[in-house]
């Protein structure tokens, strides 16, 4: 009896750590196959992003837009510029503000080089009074549609959840964006991080927003949502990666594009 105990004891002490050593490798192995669904985040445009108020009653958003358009952009200008009126946003904002500017930069230095070489002040020559700008980075996650001069546009802030990271939940967004375009809607999903100025303790991690390339595919994908449709519904995880606040919605107007 001795002997056949000792035998037991010992047989379960190898089977604990053969079980031992497989769970380590499967979540060694898991791990890896974790990281290698990740994709790896570009580095976006960076943005830098003032709220303005028209300091004139002579003119209308649209005659603003038009004027800002007729506008002589050198080699100093941002490599694309857009205006944008608010729509659906807080009381606060359209209390306080008639039309956020949004100039589009390759990188940090070229933003600051420009900006320096173009003086304090780039908007002089138009009516309008803007606030201190904060710079953020903005991430397309699926292909521009860029061809249209008005458009509108959806933002939500968002926050991550205390397990994901913003790679991941680039990776999933992108497969949403794809799923989506597969159900007919191809507008624009950008992810926009803080980089510079602005709120210094941000209650959101990122802003997540729309823009379809026509307003009507803009809302078409509210309505999407409003019916049914979940993007991520087969993807491997259930719990949710993030939260966001509700819509805001803008028209958004093309100013300037270098390449145009």
């Amino acid at each position: 009896m001795v002997k056949s105990n000792g035998f037991y004891h010992r047989g379960l002490d190898e089977m604990k750590k053969i079980s031992l050593v497989c769970a380590s490798i499967t979540l060694f192995f898991g791990s890896i196959f974790l990281q290698a669904q990740e994709i790896e985040m570009p580095a976006g445009a960076v943005v830098r992003v003032s709220n303005c108020v028209m300091t004139s009653d002579r003119f209308t958003f649209e005659e603003l837009v038009e004027r800002a358009r007729s506008l002589d952009f050198d080699e100093n200008a941002p490599n694309a510029l857009f205006f944008r009126r608010p729509i659906y946003t807080s009381g606060e904002y359209q209390e306080n503000y008639d039309l956020q500017i949004a100039a589009y930069y390759s990188s940090v230095t070229e933003m600051v080089d420009r900006r320096v070489a173009s003086g304090d002040d780039s908007y002089g020559r138009l009516p309008i009074s803007c606030t201190a700008p904060m710079v953020i980075r903005t991430i397309n996650i699926n292909p521009n549609n860029s061809d249209w001069d008005e458009t509108a546009m959806t933002t939500r802030r968002c926050s991550l959840a205390a397990d994901s990271s913003m790679r991941s939940a680039y990776s999933r967004f992108k497969t949403g964006a794809e799923n989506f375009s597969a159900a007919g809607n191809d507008s624009l999903l950008q992810m926009s991080l803080p980089l510079m100025g602005g709120n210094l303790d941000p209650d959101f991690d990122f802003v997540l927003a729309t823009v379809g390339s026509t307003r009507q595919e803009t809302t078409e994908r509210i309505d999407m949502f409003r019916d049914g449709f979940r993007p991520l519904r087969n993807t491997p995880s259930d719990s949710p990666f993030f939260s966001c606040g509700r819509y805001s919605m803008w028209g958004t107007s093309r100013i300037h594009t270098a390449d145009q």
